[in-house]
């Protein structure tokens, strides 16, 4: 059961640092692609039409790896969720046992 939980606590982080990284390298090529020189063969209008539809882009690229960070957290909560699940499952039981002596014996006998 611990290998599991070191996994899936593996798999979370690993998803987390990924998705943040490609998030990092997409908004680092977005500043620099803002702060390059307009091209003289482009056509596209003024130089503030160019950088918002650059940045229209730049966040429809980014949309994958937020998706993927949530679901590193998702994985990371579920875990959580379930060894909290399991320790109070074990509190009750040891709550049951103390305060219910007949269910002592019958487990016991």
């Amino acid at each position: 059961m611990l290998l599991v939980t070191n996994v899936e606590a593996d798999m979370a982080t690993i998803l987390r640092v990924i998705s943040g990284l490609y998030l990092i390298f997409i908004w680092l090529v977005c500043v620099g692609a803002m702060n390059a020189p307009p091209s003289v063969t482009a056509s596209l209008g003024s130089d503030t039409v160019v950088k918002l539809m650059t940045f229209t882009i730049f966040v429809g690229l980014s949309i994958p790896a937020v998706a993927l960070f949530a679901f590193g957290q998702v994985v990371a909560d579920v875990r959580t969720m379930r060894n909290n699940s399991r320790t109070q499952t074990e509190h009750l039981d040891a709550m049951r046992s103390y305060y219910e002596p007949e269910r002592r014996h019958r487990l016991v006998g």
